[in-house]
């Protein structure tokens, strides 16, 4: 099974335009049953669908979270479907192994007051102006972390006001800067080019660049997420992809259509956008008012 996970990986990276931490995440969850299949003695193309399910047991019986067991099954159809693709196997085990009940998790988002201070924190050296620069850039595009630490320089339009995007499966998209976020990039940016020229790193034209003119590693970008949400006392989540969350939910808050938010956020469904439709409370509060008879304020 070594041999097809390694195979298969390779596809994702080289043919299927999957990112870095997306073709890990599946590797993992491919090895995952490589290992239970180690341990009952049984090759990968002996699968039968009972043993999917068997499977399948061991994930629930880990009590690992539906979300979770639902990628592990997705990863493991689709490595399935391959092996059929090119004969390797002749039967699809995973095939009819339906998905674990999830509720609907409604997201973290953080209020207009607490997105002002973000966004206006203090900088004072090189290291903190990259980083609100890069809190901003969060909030005026919505884009996922990936997408923000891939972008380059050459990707900014700041008279257009816009960037363009290279999301999930190397798709594109333009997204906006919010008037801010320019006057930011343009203090920004001088700043990072002093930063390469006084390391001397050769610049590849990465965005944001740590005082060592390298690329940020994402334990670092969890660290600085962690020291700004106990800095300014938030007692909530505070993630790049709450962000993310935060920058939809107030867009339909301002009463955007939820297919413009779907195009912006990158969502190849509209389902996946409609999550932050249980969200906007401050729209829901102002269309009762507005329409129940004793909800009106004169």
């Amino acid at each position: 099974m070594d041999e097809f996970i390694r195979q298969y990986i390779s596809y994702l990276r080289d043919v299927a335009g999957y990112s870095e931490k997306t073709a890990i995440s599946y590797e993992h969850d491919l090895r995952r049953l490589e290992s239970w299949l180690k341990s009952h003695h049984m090759d990968v193309t002996e699968m039968t669908e009972e043993d999917a399910r068997a499977f399948t047991v061991s994930l629930y019986e880990e009590k690992l979270n539906p979300a979770t067991i639902n990628r592990i099954l997705s990863a493991n159809r689709s490595f399935f479907h391959s092996l059929c693709e090119t004969g390797a196997v002749s039967v699809q085990p995973f095939k009819m192994i339906k998905r674990a009940k999830q509720g609907r998790r409604i997201p973290v988002v953080l209020t207009p007051e607490e997105i002002d201070k973000l966004l206006n924190c203090p900088c004072n050296d090189y290291t903190s102006l990259m980083e609100v620069t890069m809190f901003n850039m969060f909030y005026s595009t919505g884009c996922r972390l990936s997408e923000l630490m891939d972008m380059k320089i050459q990707d900014l339009n700041i008279k257009g006001r816009r960037a363009l995007v290279t999301g999930k499966g190397n798709k594109q998209r333009y997204v906006f800067l919010t008037e801010k976020a320019v006057k930011m990039l343009e203090d920004y940016l001088p700043e990072r080019k002093r930063i390469v020229e006084q390391t001397k790193t050769a610049d590849d034209g990465t965005l944001f660049l740590n005082k060592k003119g390298k690329k940020l590693p994402l334990s670092t970008i969890h660290i600085i997420f962690d020291k700004y949400r106990v800095n300014l006392g938030l007692t909530k989540k505070f993630t790049p992809h709450v962000f993310r969350h935060t920058f939809a939910t107030h867009l339909l808050d301002n009463n955007a259509d939820i297919r413009i938010v779907q195009e912006l956020l990158g969502h190849e469904s509209i389902g996946t956008t409609q999550i932050y439709t249980h969200v906007t409370g401050k729209r829901l509060e102002n269309i009762y008012r507005d329409a129940h008879p004793h909800g009106r304020k004169d």
